[in-house]
């Protein structure tokens, strides 16, 4: 097989995985939290014989716009968004996860829990209300507060939000439900408007002094996938593997024209 075939298979093989990674972000266009993919290709170039510019392609990675999206009222007062940098911290079985999906709820024991049934982590520990405590209050520095007498004039702090950052975000591992693992990095607390957060959680670093993250109650954080991109990739990805396969089909034909001029010949 010659050089420029393999070079064909090579482009082929990246473009489908970028189409796998464009229909993923389209899929979760309306999944709260969803960050953006984009896949992490490199490239290698090729002295030919003739002047022409080959290049073999390879993906390695795919990255992350944590760029914040647009955020959606909801009137519930447990949908919470993060404004700025951070993640919620969750309790799963297999250890911390880290989220922006703020769609949480009160079980059974009165525990805030993800919809997965997750605990929400405040201190280090999972955050239980008591449901005859009247309505919940969350603030933007992430405490949480219930008004026991119902009329606002007896509220109590039963915790505050744990919320961290991470070194490098672009290193964490999805792991399916909106979920994150940390990829062996410690967590950061992050400094809110009124205060520094999370004291009970280690720290790599110190937080960023002056910090605009805030916590928006009643709301959630819609993905940040841009629709008509997304479509404009999928389609810019469609033409580009139907021009290589073109390039494949006429090279094909090439080398079987040649082996039957070297049977008639020989």
């Amino acid at each position: 097989m010659e050089t420029p075939t393999y070079i064909a298979l090579s482009r082929q093989m990246v473009l489908q995985r970028q189409m796998d990674v464009v229909a993923n972000n389209l899929a979760n266009a309306n999944t709260p939290g969803f960050k953006t993919e984009e896949l992490v290709s490199s490239e290698y170039k090729i002295k030919a014989g003739r002047p022409l510019k080959l290049s073999y392609v390879q993906d390695f990675a795919t990255a992350r716009d944590f760029r914040d999206g647009p955020l959606k009222p909801t009137g519930n007062d447990l949908d919470l968004a993060i404004q700025g940098d951070g993640f919620f911290v969750v309790q799963t079985p297999q250890g911390n996860r880290y989220t922006r999906m703020g769609r949480f709820q009160l079980d059974a024991d009165g525990q805030i829990v993800t919809s997965q049934g997750y605990p929400v982590l405040a201190g280090g520990a999972p955050i239980v209300i008591n449901p005859d405590d009247g309505p919940i209050n969350v603030a933007e520095d992430g405490s949480i507060s219930t008004d026991r007498a119902r009329d606002g004039t007896q509220q109590q702090v039963v915790g505050r939000l744990d919320i961290v950052s991470f070194a490098d975000r672009n290193a964490m591992v999805p792991e399916g439900e909106n979920l994150f693992s940390a990829a062996n990095q410690a967590a950061r607390p992050v400094n809110t408007d009124l205060g520094t957060a999370n004291v009970g959680l280690p720290v790599d670093g110190t937080a960023t002094p002056g910090s605009s993250t805030k916590i928006m109650r009643g709301m959630l954080e819609d993905s940040n996938v841009t629709t008509i991109t997304e479509m404009t990739n999928m389609i810019q990805v469609t033409r580009n593997y139907q021009s290589t396969q073109n390039f494949l089909d006429t090279e094909h034909q090439r080398l079987m024209k040649a082996i039957d001029q070297i049977s008639t010949s020989s």
